[in-house]
């Protein structure tokens, strides 16, 4: 098996990503999760993670912080990603100096725009596309944070995005005068971004990705023969099968778990043939298509006239989806 505890992959500002990090949205605040997550990151980084995503709508970046601190790890050898979401996309300085009060770390090496809506100034909706700030106006803002010589470019490394699609990055790229560093999709064998992860690759945007275990929402991933065969034939778990699949494309993962031995057993990947990667990258033509994004209830907003979309965004305005659709993958 490959020592993917060393696996790294190159950001397009010269620095590395480790292939392999902790997920850490199972934490919320005040719950029995939240209380477990801070022994779950140190031994996640004892055990030779060098990677811990997080964000600030999480509400758990205090207990990352604190992690990383206890774990004895020192602090430049960790790779810390958060995200700024919503409101936040209105001031992004502000943002990121608020994620470093509660982290309590000098530095984030990657801050994320979470979603590419701002909300209005009181939080209450997400924008529409054409409403300002569009995704295009926050980023001008963030490329801010990073520029040589400013006030927060020691305390921000690299600046890049999650859930943006071909559609939106083109817009983004169009205007922009540096290129994301990351996009964080979700990205699983039923959602597999055939053409959107090259497509990234080819610009210089690394590509991380988010529940490609496909959690409670796509058990097949776990369960399904087409995986679990493939698993059995390679003596490894599904869940070892998928990231390793994903890992060999390029592409970061971050799953979580709070059980000492899936942490574990998560970063130790393995080299698949080429035909077991077809498999894997043709499995959701023969299972189903599922997108997670569209079963998340506290994100749907009502638009007048449109009824309950994602964040206020038809999946064509996302670029999940063409006008009549069809996937955009």
């Amino acid at each position: 098996m490959p020592d993917v505890c060393r696996t790294t992959f190159k950001l397009n500002n010269g620095a590395s990503i480790p292939a392999v990090g902790l997920g850490t949205w199972q934490g919320r605040p005040g719950s029995d999760d939240a209380l477990q997550l801070r022994n779950t990151i140190i031994h996640s980084l004892q055990s030779g993670y060098r990677l811990i995503d997080t964000a600030q709508v999480y509400g758990v970046e205090d207990i990352v912080g604190e992690a990383i601190r206890a774990s004895g790890i020192p602090r430049h050898e960790i790779t810390v990603v958060t995200k700024l979401f919503g409101p936040a996309l209105r001031d992004p300085a502000a943002a990121l100096a608020k994620s470093l009060a509660a982290l309590k770390l000098e530095y984030i090496d990657i801050f994320l725009m979470h979603w590419p809506q701002a909300f209005t100034e009181d939080g209450a909706r997400p924008l529409r596309p054409h409403e300002s700030p569009t995704f295009v106006d926050s980023w001008k803002l963030m490329e801010k944070l990073v520029e040589p010589g400013s006030a927060t470019a020691a305390q921000c490394r690299a600046v890049g995005v999650s859930n943006f699609t071909q559609l939106t990055l083109e817009a983004l790229l169009r205007e922009a005068t540096i290129a994301p560093a990351v996009n964080q999709i979700e990205l699983h064998a039923l959602n597999p971004a055939l053409k959107l992860v090259p497509w990234c690759h080819e610009r210089g945007v690394r590509v991380m990705s988010w529940s490609t275990l496909g959690g409670r929402k796509a058990p097949e991933i776990l369960s399904h023969p087409t995986f679990t065969d493939l698993a059995q034939k390679h003596g490894v778990s599904p869940a070892v099968l998928s990231l390793s699949w994903v890992v060999q494309r390029g592409v970061v993962v971050i799953p979580m778990s709070a059980n000492p031995a899936r942490i574990e057993e998560n970063i130790r990947l393995i080299t698949l043939p080429a035909e077991d990667m077809e498999i894997m990258d043709n499995a959701h033509k023969t299972i189903r298509q599922c997108r997670l994004a569209d079963d998340i209830p506290v994100m749907n907003y009502e638009v007048p006239g449109k009824g309950k979309l994602l964040l206020g965004w038809t999946k064509a305005e996302f670029g999940f989806e063409d006008e009549e659709g069809n996937w955009i993958n």
